[in-house]
């Protein structure tokens, strides 16, 4: 494929984009990594990556990208999916966060209520069909948002 071809091709997606799903990931507030610790933005910008909103510890959202764009966030889902991230509160490495999303009570009741709200909103703006975790579509490659988070409380409360 040319690359004019690869660009015709994202503008055809972008602009008859159907979203119907938002995919729920998590990752930490802060990236630990060789060369020093990066803010999860910074940490996503870095990888190429993004999330179409942040979900911070205070309650505060912090948008990416626009819900119109595609974000870079689930493989083979990116183009009809919206993407959150829940942060993990503290300074992570990959062990240090995938032990702390095992555990319950990682997610705050001001960041689960921030990140309710933000679903609901998009749940009515977008009419989408479905809820999922980045580990239920990448099973056995990805653990988030991870066995702490509290899946049932947040479905229960969007669809409420």
């Amino acid at each position: 494929m040319t690359a004019w071809a690869g660009l015709y091709y994202v503008w055809q997606v972008a602009r008859f984009r159907v979203t119907d799903t938002i995919v729920v990931h998590a990752m930490g507030e802060r990236i630990e990594s060789h060369d020093g610790d990066y803010l999860a933005h910074a940490w996503l910008d870095r990888l190429g990556l993004h999330a179409h909103a942040l979900v911070h510890p205070s309650g505060e959202i912090e948008r990416m990208r626009d819900d119109s764009k595609i974000a870079y966030h689930a493989r083979g889902h990116n183009s009809t999916s919206l993407g959150v991230e829940v942060l993990v509160p503290g300074v992570h490495t990959y062990a240090t966060f995938a032990a702390a999303i095992a555990e319950p009570g990682w997610v705050g009741d001001r960041q689960l209520d921030a990140l309710v709200k933000l679903v609901r909103h998009w749940r009515d703006t977008h009419g989408i069909r479905q809820i999922v975790r980045h580990s239920d579509i990448s099973p056995g490659r990805k653990i988030d948002p991870g066995a702490g988070f509290p899946w049932a409380e947040l479905i229960a409360r969007v669809t409420s």
